[in-house]
């Protein structure tokens, strides 16, 4: 296959992991649950150029942009050592599957160093994994209350983290909204009952058990 139709098929798959990105993700908060404490996460558009791991002169607002809006061109984007071709159609491949991971089970990891960054989580259903941290201004003090989703790795993680757990729930809001509305992943062995005071006041009248709002 020549590197021009790979930059083809590769822009084709962008685009429609850009679609279910935006349907899915984008303006959502979600809350997960493990260890009896929680993270609340969230995915930003201006994150989604660098998870795709695609080379660009685009700027990321320009490039989810023209993504979402199927005007992506394949000679916008280009490979390079650190991110070839295999590697990238495999980060993207990811991409559609994280909105299945943000309802399903997983594990949350905690203090993630690789070769060039360190985060304080991340989440991995085995196959990939989200790395987060909160956003910093321009004195480096962190800013915001949830963890944004910034790089996605073509592996678990296990092994770059200090601790592993298992996600006993997960939950998910509109950005706007002031309550979690939607269980979309409860563990087996836990119930909404079980969760802490604390996050149970985070959670919609709806979805708690009568006589626990």
């Amino acid at each position: 296959m020549s590197k021009k139709q790979d930059r083809i098929d590769i822009a084709e798959k962008i685009k429609t992991a850009a679609i279910l990105y935006k349907q899915n993700l984008v303006g959502k908060r979600f809350m997960y649950v493990f260890d009896e404490r929680y993270i609340e996460v969230i995915f930003k558009t201006e994150n989604f150029k660098h998870l795709t791991g695609v080379d660009t002169n685009l700027s990321a607002k320009q490039f989810y942009k023209y993504a979402v809006k199927g005007q992506l061109a394949a000679s916008q984007i280009w490979f390079g050592p650190k991110h070839p071709f295999s590697l990238c159609t495999r980060k993207v491949q990811h991409i559609g599957d994280v909105a299945t991971m943000a309802g399903s089970e997983c594990f949350m990891l905690e203090e993630i160093k690789t070769d060039t960054m360190s985060y304080k989580f991340g989440t991995t259903d085995l196959e990939f994994s989200l790395c987060l941290n909160k956003e910093t201004d321009q004195n480096g003090d962190e800013k915001g209350d949830c963890y944004v989703v910034q790089s996605l790795r073509d592996e678990n993680c296990f092994s770059k983290s200090n601790e592993a757990y298992v996600v006993t729930h997960i939950f998910s809001r509109q950005n706007d909204g002031k309550k979690y509305t939607e269980a979309l992943f409860i563990d087996d062995s836990s119930s909404i009952e079980s969760l802490p005071e604390k996050i149970k006041t985070k959670i919609s009248d709806k979805l708690l058990p009568a006589g626990q709002d």
